[in-house]
């Protein structure tokens, strides 16, 4: 995907799913990338930025909202 710091993303629905985050973030829900580098086992996740509060989320949890 290739999102960079400052891309404005969406949640998409399979975050309802995660258990470390049930009841605080839904799918639809508009954030900001702040973080591109972390990695777990391998795998690129991304800080976003949602209310105020750092979500670490994978590629296929948020989509970038396209520009206009």
């Amino acid at each position: 995907m290739g999102l960079l710091k400052g891309d404005i993303v969406v949640t998409l629905p399979r975050v309802e799913r995660i258990r470390a985050v049930i009841g605080k973030i839904d799918g639809g829900m508009i954030g900001v990338v702040v973080e591109t580098n972390p990695r777990f086992n391998n795998v690129r996740v991304y800080g976003v930025l949602i209310d105020g509060e750092v979500y670490y989320l994978f590629e296929d949890e948020i989509e970038k909202l396209e520009e206009q």
